[in-house]
């Protein structure tokens, strides 16, 4: 009867939303000997998930994508903790998402991970203590050696391709014609300027932001969202931290940051500051090729925004030291 509910299941893929029961079941196939005691569903408009307590009490995040964009991401998601070897975890000193089995259900992969401890935590409650302790995490994954991760044909980025993909974007930028000229001028500068390319690519967590960092007692214990992990340009990184919303602590992060990984390179932070800037043209891009006039007229006004805001030092603020230059989406 187990067997023929379970290919029940198999067989109407879509037909309705999988309960947190019904994957709990699912997860048996992909993990052979996985026994469910309790569940509790954490599904979202994406995909069908459930947080599952074994028989042990040890909790496993069980994902089903609904639809084919959720599928492709959770693919490589997939592929990503792959390459997450154990020699890889063992040099980090908190947890990372760890891959226990697949099944085929229908179109779509489920998968059952190791469900990551901690909370996300909100930027007005970083503390200097919890500050540090990323900046050791984020010096962890760049210190990884690049060898082990292209072993998994992970995707490798150079500095050259960093610079062409940024140049390409400020290019695409400028020909909407809807970027301030001061601006437009300060990012040609900063991808003509040679030492701001000047690094050796590294292991790179790709997404990184607060909201994956989960911590306990001001401790980063686990890191998640893993989609993007490859070999690339460590600034990609630190993005988040030179945002407004990292102000109260990101140079707490920065000096934690830089003595755990005294070979960071010195423009690194001027780098980041940059791929945050971009992020607002990426998003007016998006705008107009998905037609989308809301999400287009959103980006032009960021865009003014952040021209009002670094108008004043238009030609050095991504190239003197981070902590002399005010950052410019700063009040």
């Amino acid at each position: 009867m187990w067997q023929e509910g379970l290919a029940g299941l198999r067989a109407y893929p879509g037909a309705m939303g999988h309960t947190a029961l019904m994957l709990s079941a699912l997860a048996t196939s992909a993990v052979p000997g996985f026994q469910a005691v309790s569940t509790q569903t954490l599904s979202s408009a994406e995909k069908d998930a459930a947080l599952v307590y074994d028989v042990n009490q040890v909790p496993w995040l069980v994902e089903l994508p609904t639809s084919a964009s959720a599928e492709a991401a959770h693919a490589e998601t997939l592929r990503a903790l792959r390459a997450l070897s154990e020699g890889l975890r063992s040099r980090l000193s908190f947890r990372v998402p760890r891959l226990a089995g697949t099944t085929e259900v229908g179109q779509h992969t489920l998968s059952v991970c190791e469900y990551l401890p901690g909370q996300a935590p909100s930027a007005h409650k970083v503390t200097p203590l919890l500050a540090a302790s990323i900046g050791t995490a984020l010096a962890q994954i760049h210190s990884l050696p690049t060898s082990s991760v292209q072993d998994f044909d992970r995707p490798a980025e150079s500095a050259i391709d960093s610079l062409r993909e940024c140049a390409g974007i400020v290019d695409r930028a400028a020909a909407t014609g809807l970027i301030p000229q001061a601006l437009l001028r300060r990012w040609e500068t900063a991808c003509e300027d040679s030492s701001l390319w000047q690094f050796e690519p590294t292991v790179i967590h790709g997404l990184m932001q607060l909201g994956h960092l989960l911590v306990e007692n001001e401790n980063v214990v686990a890191v998640d969202q893993w989609r993007d992990f490859r070999v690339g340009d460590p600034a990609r990184d630190l993005a988040w931290l030179t945002t407004p919303a990292a102000s109260g602590f990101h140079m707490a992060v920065v000096t934690s940051y830089r003595s755990a990984r005294a070979s960071a390179d010195r423009w690194v932070l001027q780098r980041a500051r940059f791929y945050a800037e971009l992020d607002v043209a990426k998003w007016l891009l998006h705008g107009m090729d998905s037609h989308n006039e809301t999400i287009t007229e959103d980006a032009t006004e960021m865009l003014s925004a952040l021209h009002d805001r670094v108008s004043g030092d238009m030609d050095q603020a991504l190239t003197q030291p981070i902590s002399q230059a005010k950052h410019p989406l700063e009040n």
